[in-house]
Parts: C-alpha cells; sequence; structure tokens
C-alpha cells in the first residue's frame, strides 16, 4: 500500500483544540502536509517522522493538547494477517535478537477471511507469534505499535511502527 502518511498525532478532543494543535505544528514542521484529519487524530506526511519526534520533545511543555505523536514505518490492510506479516518482517529488521519487545493495539483489525473484526488479545497472539524475540509487557526495549484508523473516513487502514519506546512521544498516557 502506498504510505500515504508516516506522522499520526492524537489531541484533545473539540475543533479550537484541532485548529491550535495543527497551528502550533505548523510552526514547529517546516515539511508538514496535513493528509487526513479525524476525531482527535492528524495524520501528516514529513520527510523524518523519527527526527520530527526528537525535534518535538524540545517543546514538551508547550504541546499541551497534544496525547502522542507516533511516527509510523508501515501504512497496510487492516486485516490481522496482513499486519501480522508486515509486524513481523519490521520486527526481524529492527530489533536485535537478545532484546525484548511489546505489542500495543489501539483499534480494530479484522480477519481476512470473515471480514469480521477480531478480539484485541487474538489479533495480539497471532501477531505475536511470527516474532521470535521474547516478550517483555513492563520493560520491553522495543515496542510494535499498531494503530487501525479510518483514512478519509471510509477506508480502515493499520500503521504499524516499530521503534524503541522513546521514539513514541507519550504526553498524556492514559489518553487516545
Amino acid at each position: 500500500m502506498e504510505k500515504l502518511f508516516n506522522l499520526i498525532v492524537t489531541h484533545e478532543p473539540g475543533l479550537d483544540n484541532y485548529r491550535y494543535v495543527l497551528s502550533l505544528l505548523r510552526e514547529y514542521i517546516d515539511d508538514l502536509v496535513l493528509v487526513d484529519a479525524g476525531p482527535s487524530v492528524l495524520l501528516f506526511r514529513v520527510s523524518d517522522p523519527y527526527n520530527v519526534v526528537e525535534e518535538l520533545k524540545k517543546y514538551r511543555s508547550e504541546l499541551n493538547m497534544i496525547y502522542r505523536i507516533i511516527p509510523v514505518d508501515v501504512v497496510t490492510e487492516a486485516y490481522v494477517e496482513t499486519v501480522a506479516e508486515e509486524a513481523c518482517r519490521l520486527a526481524r529488521e529492527r530489533i536485535p535478537v537478545d532484546k525484548t519487545f511489546r505489542i500495543t493495539l489501539h483499534g480494530r483489525l479484522f480477519w481476512r477471511e470473515t471480514g469480521a473484526p477480531a478480539h484485541t488479545m487474538d489479533a495480539i497472539h497471532v501477531i505475536a507469534e511470527g516474532i521470535d524475540r521474547i516478550v517483555s509487557l513492563s520493560h520491553p526495549d522495543y515496542v510494535v505499535y499498531i494503530r487501525s484508523l479510518r483514512l478519509y473516513k471510509r477506508k480502515r487502514v493499520a500503521t504499524i511502527t516499530v521503534t524503541k519506546p522513546e521514539n513514541i512521544l507519550s504526553l498524556a498516557s492514559s489518553k487516545p
């Protein structure tokens, strides 16, 4: 699937908050292109999403309306099987054999054959089966972060990020 966006920003709900967050990010990021926006979620294309996260860490105190800033490695179909295949490929490339990982899944994935929604734990088990690294739920060295969302309010896609936890900027931990 063509990579339309590579950065997700979640923020407090509301039109005013959307406008504020968008203007703030445009001030700090030169090559920011807004691809789509949903309730409390902004999807952007930037030249280097990991560098953007590092740069925005400097302005942490000013980003009080933002919940998370997540770089995206892959955008794919929201089927458990497709996500598992891509997540395993990325994990083999990025997670050293002696390091630990955990899977975080936000949103709903579906089974390819039936189109039925997959229970979150079932999806996580299928994805984790193909990753031959040690699981650590409390202190992982790497996170396989998967988020399912609607693109252009119609097509459901899944994003996959395989990175160290500090590369996902979480400003309000219990929020979307």
